[in-house]
């Protein structure tokens, strides 16, 4: 049975954006928030992959650790 994962997630190009006064060009200005996202997977490795196929370092996503909470 898969377990659930929760991931904190905030861009850092959004955050920097905004604190040049700029709006992110593709991004909106909540991602400079850190997001909770819930993962189902079968151990924390997997719930990190499949975080950071969704929201990719490439494009300035920091990721936290995943937290078990089922």
């Amino acid at each position: 049975m898969k377990k659930t994962f929760e991931i904190s997630v905030f861009n850092e190009k959004v955050r920097a954006d905004l604190e040049a006064g700029r709006r992110h060009k593709t991004l909106e200005s909540s991602w400079a928030d850190v997001h909770l996202i819930e993962i189902q997977a079968d151990d924390e490795t997997t719930a990190i992959a499949a975080c950071m196929r969704k929201h990719p370092a490439r494009m300035g996503f920091i990721l936290g650790p995943a937290l078990q909470i089922t």
